[in-house]
C-alpha cells in the first residue's frame, strides 16, 4: 500500500448520528465535518443546546488543516477519561482528522462503572463513525499573486492543471489574484506560473 500524502488526510463529508442504548442510558453519538476552532466551537454549541436537557454533552475532536495538527477532548462531568478520552481514540482507530464528534448520554437510572462507561462513549463514538460517509481532505495554502493582464489567459491555463481555486480576482491596470492550493502541488505551480509568464508573475 502506498504511503498517504503528507498533504492529504481522511475526514467525513457530511453530519452523521447513530444511537446506542447501554443498561438503560441512551448514547447519541454526532459526527461533524470541521476545518477551524471556531467552527467546532459553533457546532458544540449548536449540539448541546439541541440535546440540553441531556446529563452529558462529551466530545473529542482532531484538526489537521491547517497544521499543525491539534485535538481536544472533553469528559464533560463524567469521571475523568471515561468519555472524552474513548471518543477521541475511536476517532484515532478510523484515522480521522477535521472532524468533531459529540457522544450526548441520557441517564438511564443505572451506573455503568468506569469502565463501563469508557466501552460505551468509544462504541458509541465508534457507531457513528462506522456509519459516515468518507471522503479524503488535503491540506491547502492561500498564495496572492499579481501579472500584467495581457498573461491571464496563460496564468488560468497553468491554475487549472493545478486544480487551483481563485478565491479573490482584481482585474484592473493589472491583475491581482488570490487562490488556494493543496499544499503539495505549491512549489511546482510557482516553477510552472514563473515559466508561463517569463518570470513576469509576482507571488506576495
Amino acid at each position: 500500500m502506498s504511503p498517504i500524502p503528507a498533504d492529504e488526510y481522511l475526514t467525513i463529508e457530511f453530519q452523521a448520528r447513530d444511537k446506542i442504548k447501554v443498561e438503560g442510558s441512551i448514547f447519541i453519538a454526532t459526527a461533524v465535518p470541521v476545518n477551524s476552532e471556531e467552527t467546532v466551537k459553533d457546532k458544540l454549541q449548536s449540539i448541546s443546546k439541541e440535546f440540553h436537557d441531556a446529563t452529558h454533552n462529551c466530545y473529542a475532536w482532531r484538526i489537521k488543516n491547517p497544521q499543525p495538527e491539534r485535538f481536544k477532548y472533553s469528559d464533560a462531568g463524567e469521571p475523568r477519561g471515561t468519555a472524552g478520552k474513548p471518543i477521541f481514540s475511536a476517532i484515532e482507530s478510523e484515522g480521522l482528522h477535521n472532524i468533531l464528534v459529540v457522544v450526548t448520554r441520557y441517564f438511564g437510572g443505572v451506573k455503568l462503572g468506569t469502565g463501563g462507561l469508557s466501552r460505551a462513549y468509544r462504541s458509541s463514538a465508534q457507531s457513528v463513525l462506522h456509519k459516515a460517509k468518507k471522503v479524503t481532505g488535503w491540506i491547502t495554502s492561500e498564495i496572492s499573486m499579481g501579472y500584467p493582464l495581457n498573461l491571464t489567459g496563460k496564468v488560468n491555463q497553468v491554475l487549472g492543471k493545478f486544480d487551483a481555486r481563485i478565491l479573490e480576482s482584481n482585474y484592473e491596470s493589472s491583475a491581482r489574484v488570490r487562490i488556494l492550493i493543496r499544499n503539495g502541488r505549491l512549489e511546482n505551480l510557482k516553477k510552472m506560473l514563473v515559466e508561463a509568464t517569463n518570470g513576469q508573475v509576482k507571488f506576495e
